[in-house]
This record gives structure tokens, C-alpha cells and sequence, in this order.
């Protein structure tokens, strides 16, 4: 089994070099990484090219059409491997992400993967209470809109989804950012196989489009998305790009 990890880049310079570091630091070692670069304008590209010169594995792409998932269909038609892995220029896998998913994998009518964000530099009461919702509420919530048939929940980045799922779907619906692209998305993914959140694949990830945007902001906009899943409605299109904070 291999892991296509896709990483879609805006101007990720100061953040890129620990994720690809983690990455690199896996104890499953069939994968690659394929960092697409989204019209950056800081030094991304050459903070990248300095892990391909030493790993083989690394690749980089250029998308010239803005947004995450134009990104990620980039990667998406790049990809070599059987499983596309969603991470985030921002988030930290442990040593064992990889070897975890593969775990989970072997039982043929999962078809993707979910797993949490510990909001390592948030402060620390939205910390715990995220940590809290994720590992009780959205567990719950993900078994129960997929007995309803109403879809799944998946976390855009940190997912794992075979990838003949996405060439099913044809890619990604470019027609939704922020939080509903992650649900359109799992709401497809669902009607094709059974969609696990696993606890151990938590990685940390950073609160900045929080911090940058708002707390109370960011978590209405994914609160409206989840009610319409739990609720089986329409999922709500969100129109302003957040997901690469500049």
C-alpha cells in the first residue's frame, strides 16, 4: 500500500519545514509526498526544494489556479499511490501516522480515513474543549450521518481517501472552500464505503486561521456545515477562501 501525501502550499515558508520534517520521519516508509505550490510569493518553493535535494520521495507541483482543492486535484492527478493523504502545510504527524492508517486499511470496505487536530498553539481552554468535541462528539456524529446515509465528517488536513474513490468522484468539487469542502467532499466519499475516524491519528496542527479570523468566527462557520450533515440538509457553500491564511 502506498500513501500519496498532497500538500497544498501558499506561502508556507515558516511553516512547511516541520511538516515535511514529520513526514520524513515516518516509520512506514511507502509513500510519497507531493507538495503542490499555489501561487506562493514568499520563499516556499526553495524551503521545498531543499528536502527534494535529499529526499528522493519529495516532489513539488505548481497549481496556478487559486484555492485548496484546485490544489489538491493537482496533487490528486499526480499522484502514484492507493491511498491520497490530506495534510496541511501547518500540521505535525507522529512517527507512527502512517503505520496507524495502514492498520486501519486493511479492512476492505473502509474507503477513507479521519482523524483530529490538537491545536497545539491555541490557548488552552479552546484547546482541550476542541480536543474534547473531537474525540466524543465528532466519533458519534460520524457513525451516525452514516447510518442515515446523510454523509461523513472528515477534517480536510488530516484525511486519508483511496484514491479510485476521488477518480470516482472525478476530484474535488472546486465549487466549496473553508469548512464545507471538507464535508461535500466526505458526504461523496461516503456513498462509496465506509468513512473511520481513528483516534490514533491525531496530529497537532496550528490555530492560526483562528487566531487570525476569530475564534468565534471560524468555529460558526464549520457549526453551520456539521448541523446541515447531522440534519441531512444542503451543506451551506462558504465562499471566502480561509484555508491559506496569508
Amino acid at each position: 500500500m502506498k500513501f500519496s501525501i498532497v500538500i497544498p502550499a501558499l506561502n508556507e515558508a515558516n511553516w512547511i519545514k516541520k511538516s515535511l520534517a514529520a513526514v520524513l520521519a515516518q516509520t512506514y516508509t511507502n509513500f510519497e509526498v507531493i507538495v503542490v505550490n499555489n501561487n506562493s510569493t514568499d520563499s516556499t518553493k526553495e524551503v521545498v526544494q531543499e528536502f527534494i535535494n535529499t529526499n528522493p520521495q519529495v516532489r513539488l507541483i505548481d497549481c496556478p489556479t487559486p484555492g485548496i482543492l484546485h490544489a489538491r486535484n493537482c496533487g490528486l492527478s499526480a499522484a502514484t499511490g492507493d491511498i491520497i493523504v490530506q495534510l496541511d502545510a501547518d500540521n505535525i504527524p507522529s512517527k507512527n501516522w502512517l503505520a496507524n492508517a495502514a492498520k486501519h486499511f486493511q479492512k476492505e470496505h473502509v474507503v477513507a480515513l479521519g482523524g483530529a487536530y490538537d491545536y497545539y498553539d491555541a490557548n488552552l481552554l479552546f484547546r482541550y474543549v476542541s480536543l474534547l468535541v473531537q474525540w466524543v462528539t465528532l466519533p458519534l456524529g460520524n457513525w451516525y450521518v452514516q447510518k442515515r446515509h446523510y454523509g461523513a465528517f472528515l477534517i480536510g488536513g488530516n484525511a486519508f481517501i483511496k484514491k479510485w474513490v476521488l477518480d470516482d468522484m472525478h476530484g474535488y468539487d472546486t465549487n466549496h472552500t473553508f469548512c464545507s469542502e471538507d464535508l461535500v467532499t466526505a458526504r461523496e466519499v461516503a456513498k462509496r464505503g465506509y468513512v473511520k475516524f481513528c483516534f490514533d491519528l491525531q496530529i497537532k496542527s496550528s490555530a492560526r486561521r483562528h487566531k487570525q479570523l476569530g475564534y468565534f468566527f471560524v468555529q460558526r462557520q464549520y457549526n453551520m456545515g456539521t448541523s446541515a450533515v447531522l440534519r441531512g440538509l444542503p451543506i451551506p457553500r462558504q465562499q471566502e477562501e480561509t484555508h491559506h491564511p496569508r
